[in-house]
């Protein structure tokens, strides 16, 4: 990988990973919730989903083959939108916390990153990284480095974003707790709208 290639893939990757997408949002949005904590295992669900999805491609597995699997697509994507709903649900139910923290590890927001992930498109190395590279001419070595650089990349982009949300929690919430309510409302009904349109992908592919 020459270093003009390096540079312009990692410009056009930092783009793709700040643009306020699904990610973006559940990290945002999960901080503001549940502190920074959470918000960096959202990053790391995130992270961990797309390096999957990376690896497989790298290795030559299609992962269009899995829509002729019967029915194993379609129960992943399932099982995502599962997890949105139900973190839907309790984000609409959470109550107010007046006492603010920076929350505690669990494995839902871990989960909530995961489930994201696949909200966007799953195939989407398959049809961006071939715009830049060729994929079948990779070295073992181009291999390592692409690795490194796309999850290099999000985490830092996804957790800048974690950072400057868990500045702005205390700037909204400090003062005024009962915000927290339209927050959690808010974040509910992202959460179930991401939760239909995988579901109507999921249907209609």
């Amino acid at each position: 990988m020459t270093l003009s290639l390096f540079i312009s893939l990692s410009i056009a990757l930092t783009l793709v990973a700040a643009a306020p997408g699904p990610g973006v949002i559940m990290t945002v949005t999960r901080t503001l919730q549940f502190g920074l904590i959470a918000g960096l295992l959202v990053v790391t669900g995130i992270v961990v989903m797309d390096l999957i999805v990376l690896i497989a491609t790298l290795a030559g597995l299609n992962l269009l083959t899995l829509a002729n699997q019967p029915g194993l697509l379609t129960l992943l994507m399932l099982l995502a939108s599962l997890v949105l709903i139900v973190l839907g649900i309790q984000s609409w139910r959470r109550p107010i916390i007046l006492q603010l923290d920076e929350g505690q590890a669990s494995a839902s927001h871990f989960m909530a990153g995961i489930a994201v992930s696949l909200t966007n498109p799953v195939l989407f190395y398959l049809a961006f990284l071939p715009a830049f590279i060729d994929i079948d001419a990779l070295t073992l070595d181009d291999q390592i480095m692409l690795l490194a650089l796309i999850s290099g990349i999000l985490t830092l982009v996804l957790g800048a974003y974690a950072l400057l949300a868990a500045k702005l929690k205390i700037w909204l919430f400090e003062a005024h707790p009962e915000r927290q309510r339209w927050l959690n409302r808010i974040s509910a009904s992202v959460l179930f709208v991401l939760a239909i349109g995988l579901i109507h992908s999921t249907i209609t592919q």
